[in-house]
């Protein structure tokens, strides 16, 4: 492993992200609260996604499922049962072409990555497209296309997600599969996302009626299917190994676990009455804008009596990926309203109203 990627997973370590254990060569993960706040933002997206979706939710998973390879699901009870729900609870969306989305916890694939291994069960956040068998390799190639800008969007760098084929057996008649891998140099890769397209057990069991004609035929199914922990742990590497002489982790704004801070200078030893009150406003007024703050202290905002102690708390938000701080200065904000508003990408800041808030940082992640 590079000595660059070595770095970036002791320092995302030591900020609360993972916990790390010495596995022989290939380091095992473990995510922590920062981790898990990471991972619950990128499943909320996933889930937000094709809302149109019939969405099972988390399903237990048995023996059957554990042993299945991955062309076999379609053979499964699981898979059954899901298809009759289908038909019976959603009569006007069991339609081809349509969608279903589960959750699952299973033992992770060891083998869909070279970097590090997840310690504990992982959760699969599975999607299966029901589509018209004649157009079934063109659905395929678009979303396959679709999928990889969607990693590359939410990437400090695109360049670093491919497309690469899975070799089927020759006895898989029909089946295609490809896996979408974030790559790190020498070091390895991590496969962030699989896509397989797989013909259904022919009868009628499994038969849709077309959406358009009505006539009934087989679809094919193309089903994702992306492991939740160590997608995460990919993405949270990507926005580490970045190159630049900065330690900001370099997270979407959007996916971030926070998207801004509080910090503000007192003039004095002692901070005013004052100064407290209009944190604690300032914090009540973004929480209430459903922003996630992070929440420094267990008041909201964090204090600095000096420009070392500013210093050190936007290095800190730097390093947990905090898109954006508010700056406050006691005499200046108390005075005027004014504050800075500080970019963690630029390191720059630009001076705002309170009365921007929080429509104007609302703007900036809508803007995306």
């Amino acid at each position: 492993m590079s000595t660059r990627l070595s770095r970036c997973l002791k320092a995302m370590q030591t900020v609360g992200f993972w916990r790390s254990t010495e596995n022989g060569k290939t380091p095992s993960l473990e995510l922590l609260h920062h981790g898990t706040v990471y991972a619950n933002q990128l499943q909320h997206h996933w889930l937000s996604m094709r809302q149109l979706a019939v969405n099972f939710g988390h399903i237990e998973h048995t023996t059957e499922m554990i042993d299945q390879s991955r062309f076999s699901f379609t053979h499964s009870k699981q898979f059954r049962e899901q298809f009759q729900q289908l038909r019976q609870s959603y009569p006007s969306r069991a339609k081809c072409p349509t969608v279903l989305k589960h959750q699952k916890s299973m033992p992770s694939n060891s083998k869909s990555n070279t970097i590090f291994q997840h310690q504990s069960n992982v959760t699969q956040l599975i999607t299966d497209f029901f589509v018209d068998p004649h157009r079934g390799l063109e659905h395929f190639y678009n979303l396959q296309r679709e999928s990889k800008i969607w990693w590359m969007r939410y990437s400090s760098n695109p360049s670093r997600y491919a497309i690469v084929p899975y070799d089927c057996h020759a006895d898989l008649e029909h089946c295609q599969a490809i896996d979408i891998k974030a790559g790190f140099g020498e070091a390895g890769e991590v496969t962030v996302e699989q896509l397989s397209l797989v013909p259904l057990p022919a009868g009628n069991d499994f038969e849709l009626p077309d959406a358009r004609t009505t006539k009934m035929q087989l679809p094919m199914v193309i089903r994702s299917v992306i492991e939740l922990e160590p997608a995460t742990c990919a993405l949270l590497l990507d926005g580490c190994d970045h190159g630049r002489e900065s330690r900001s982790l370099l997270l979407n704004r959007v996916l971030a676990p926070y998207q801004c801070g509080i910090v503000a200078m007192q003039k004095a030893e002692k901070s005013s009455t004052e100064l407290h009150d209009l944190c604690a406003h300032m914090v009540d007024v973004l929480q209430s804008a459903r922003l996630r703050l992070h929440v420094i202290d267990d008041q909201g905002y964090s204090l600095a009596k000096n420009k070392e102690e500013m210093t050190h708390h936007l290095e800190q938000s730097d390093c947990l990926g905090v898109p954006y701080m508010l700056l406050l200065d006691e005499r200046q904000s108390l005075t005027n309203g004014l504050m800075q508003l500080r970019s963690r990408d630029t390191q720059l800041a630009e001076m705002i109203h309170i009365s921007d808030l929080p429509d104007y940082l609302l703007n900036i992640f809508r803007s995306f």
